[in-house]
């Protein structure tokens, strides 16, 4: 009854989530009124920009405008990426762009990055690429013009007093500008958990704000004129560096603050808090699904509500002492004792509330972040004082800019030894894997019902005398609640054999899991960049997959290759470990530069190397697979007649794993089915379904039921071939291809297979 905006903000946020489960696609997808032509022509206002640095490390302009004709549904605005050799514009000039429209790409695999999710949170309808200006003209806001300008100024000052690495993070830590920061510096803050240092949050404006708030009042300027120019200024701050949410939040947060006793008010966290979460739903619903939206509300959620009922209640009722030399060291001993609890039950307190967003978002949850915080977060203040100073004065007194930015590095460097420290061999990062929308909700459902329980509880023990036991006994089972609601949000159900076909492009990717047994078959791809990165890592994560008992590699050729190489240099800085490495066992002269890069960078990681030929077979829990390709140092002339061919079976469901196999190899595949028949319920087809390798006996010795096929959307081969789906049609095998349905996942479970595509 004392917060009704609490309960408001509460109902709308069930209110806004059921709507959207039911109406996310027309809200994400845009449809324009006619198709996008080869270079598109778009007249609008330009509202803002900001620079960016692509991967050869070009710098650009990034333009976002208003078109003057309204997009269709909830869409504002464009995204043009200026090329080199193009006018720039200034923010609220009327252009005329022309360029290549790029679409926003929907996930093809589970755990894969959604683009036109993140992108239609901001409102922004497709991106041009290589825009050029051909017209540009109206009244420019001088305003906003200025902040950009000064921004750049701001990031200028960085570059001259610090060295490029340092300066790309404080740009990031300070303006928000992340596009400057080395990609892995930025995976190496995210998998270590301190990722929200490089927010412009809560923080920042304590820091900045207060900071400016008190020199005012240090100057015994009125109390209103203090309040009015701090607030002005942390808006316009917050303007500068994108306004994104958390800065929102922030910033209002901080006014309401300010406001409050000019108003004969006292200030509220909870209310301001439930004030900016609804004015920031009511502009964007979609906001719902952004992790970094979820991410600072939980945070100061769990700061201010959770963290006080974590304070161990036997402490908090009965003195805690220790007997030292003198009182002078007892006291020093209690507040660094005090100090370390306080900490830790923050970083608790977060991580009971931001958990589920791990789960949802980002499959893995770096409990080295808990420890990593507490040395990261005092030095924090120092950080960003002496960015500030960089750079604002760095550039007119070079010498005391680069003084001081010495110490930025130190402290930068610091961070780095501490992040490299905490995901050392990946001891300290917990894969758990995608929860359920039913998990979410019970987990959320249990943790406000606990609360409200404890809250409940310490109304109750405040003033009435309790033994310890009976304090041990009411912490103890704070833990066990706690411990239960965890176990209930990371549960997983297993089937007893999974198998899923991951959506690579132009190329394969067979993850086939059995408990807590995973195998990869092959991992690359011709077609899409960087595959293990964007599609097989964040899958493996989604499945909670953070160790390969096996990656076997059919043959060498870069499509069956290129991501896995990725998995061995993310496991190099503590990612997805491969516990072995399985290669074809042939004749040294049919081995090519790949095999032996292979061979060499598996070494390097420690990575134990099996060699596998016809006839040897291996098992994997009550799995068994037989190898039916290559022959023992087999001598070939391409790399996909040598293609390792594997033979599953699990009772009485069977499969055939097949590579890119051809030629020598299709000969010595059906060689070893005619002299033991065996007939396939599933089978892998090879080459990405290529008219030279399914032949109609392979199929009469095999009679597959289930037909997968890997081949990236519109590839350059044509494949599938229409031969062989024509074969494979006529002996009734249903036939399912990733160009079609994205990730496909076969699961069997007491004899019953489960069939499902990602993208139905």
């Amino acid at each position: 009854m004392k917060r009704p905006l609490c309960a408001v903000a509460l109902l709308m946020a069930a209110i806004v989530y059921i709507y959207l489960e039911f109406s996310i696609s027309k809200l994400t997808v845009y449809e324009p009124e006619e198709s996008f032509t080869e270079t598109t022509k778009v007249v609008g206002v330009v509202i803002q920009k900001e620079q960016k640095k692509n991967s050869l490390g070009d710098i650009y302009t990034a333009l976002y405008l208003v078109p003057r004709k309204p997009l269709k549904g909830k869409f504002e605005y464009i995204e043009c990426y200026l090329s080199a050799d193009s006018y720039e514009p200034s923010i609220g000039e009327t252009v005329l762009v022309s360029g290549k429209v790029n679409e926003f790409a929907t996930p093809r695999n589970p755990g894969e990055f959604d683009s036109r999710l993140y992108y239609s949170t901001l409102k922004i309808a497709y991106r041009i690429k290589n825009a050029y200006i051909d017209k540009a003209n109206g009244k420019k806001d001088l305003f906003k013009e200025s902040l950009y300008k000064l921004r750049l100024v701001f990031e200028s000052n960085l570059d001259k007093t610090l060295d490029e690495e340092d300066a790309a993070i404080m740009k990031a830590m300070l303006l928000g500008d992340k596009s400057f920061m080395d990609e892995e510096i930025k995976d190496l803050y995210k998998d270590s958990g301190i990722m929200h240092i490089l927010a412009v949050s809560g923080l920042h404006i304590s820091i900045i704000g207060m900071g400016i708030y008190r020199a005012l009042k240090k100057i015994k300027a009125p109390g209103g004129l203090s309040v009015a120019i701090a607030v002005t200024i942390m808006f316009c701050y917050g303007a500068m560096c994108g306004m994104n949410t958390s800065a929102f939040r922030a910033i209002l947060m901080f006014s309401l603050r300010l406001l409050a006793p000019l108003l004969g008010r006292t200030y509220d966290i909870f209310t301001s808090l439930s004030l900016a979460f609804i004015l920031l739903l009511l502009e964007q619903p979609l906001y719902l699904y952004n992790s970094g939206f979820l991410f600072s509300f939980g945070a100061i959620i769990g700061i201010a509500l959770v963290k006080p009922l974590l304070e161990p209640e036997v402490l908090r009722y009965v003195p805690f002492t220790m007997k030292f030399a003198d009182d002078r060291e007892e006291s020093l001993s209690k507040r660094i004792m005090n100090k370390c609890l306080d900490s830790i039950s923050t970083c608790l307190a977060i991580m009971l509330v931001t958990l589920p967003v791990y789960t949802s978002f980002y499959y893995t949850y770096p409990i080295g972040a808990i420890v990593l915080n507490l040395v990261v977060l005092p030095l924090m203040g120092v950080l960003m004082v002496i960015g500030i100073i960089c750079m604002s004065v760095g550039a007119i007194l070079i010498f005391v800019g680069k003084a001081f930015g010495l110490g930025a590095h130190f402290i930068l460097l610091f961070y780095k030894v501490s992040c490299n420290i905490s995901k050392i061999n990946g001891g300290l990062i917990w894969y758990v894997g995608h929860s359920s929308k039913i998990q979410v909700v019970i987990y959320v459902f249990l943790i406000t019902a606990f609360i409200a329980f404890l809250y409940y509880e310490r109304d109750n023990l405040a003033g009435k005398k309790y033994t310890r036991s009976d304090l041990l006994r009411f912490d103890a089972l704070k833990i066990l609640f706690i411990l239960f609601s965890v176990a209930v949000l990371t549960f997983r159900i297993h089937p007893d054999l999974e198998i899923n076909m991951i959506d690579v492009g132009q190329g394969d990717g067979i993850l086939i899991s059995s408990g807590s047994k995973n195998i990869l078959i092959d991992g690359g791809s011709t077609s899409k960049k960087n595959v293990g990165k964007y599609q097989i890592i964040p899958f493996l994560k989604y499945k909670g997959v953070g160790k390969l008992d096996g990656a076997i590699v059919t043959h060498e050729d870069e499509d069956h290759i290129s991501g896995l190489l990725e998995i061995m240099d993310d496991m190099e800085k503590g990612g997805v470990c491969i516990k072995k490495l399985i290669l074809p066992e042939i004749s040294v002269k049919s081995r090519g530069e790949n095999y032996n890069h292979l061979e060499e960078r598996a070494k390097e990681l420690g990575i134990p190397i099996f060699y596998i030929n016809t006839g040897e077979s291996f098992n994997m829990s009550d799995i068994s697979f037989l190898c039916l390709n290559p022959r023992k140092d087999m001598v070939t002339e391409g790399a996909n007649a040598y293609s390792t061919v594997l033979y599953m079976k699990y009772g009485d469901f069977t499969a055939l794993f097949t590579g890119d196999m051809e030629k020598e190899g299709l000969d010595n595949v059906k060689e070893n089915l005619r002299l033991s028949r065996k007939d396939v319920t599933l089978l892998k087809v090879a080459h990405h379904g290529s008219m030279y390798t399914t032949d109609e006996e392979f199929l009469e010795l095999t009679k597959p039921e289930l037909a997968l096929i890997s081949c990236g959307e519109g590839n350059k081969y044509g494949h599938p071939h229409k031969e062989t789906l024509e074969r494979l049609k006529s002996i009734g095998a249903a036939i399912y291809r990733t160009d079609e349905e994205g990730c496909i996942t076969v699961e069997v479970e007491d004899a019953h297979i489960k069939l499902r595509s990602f993208l139905e």
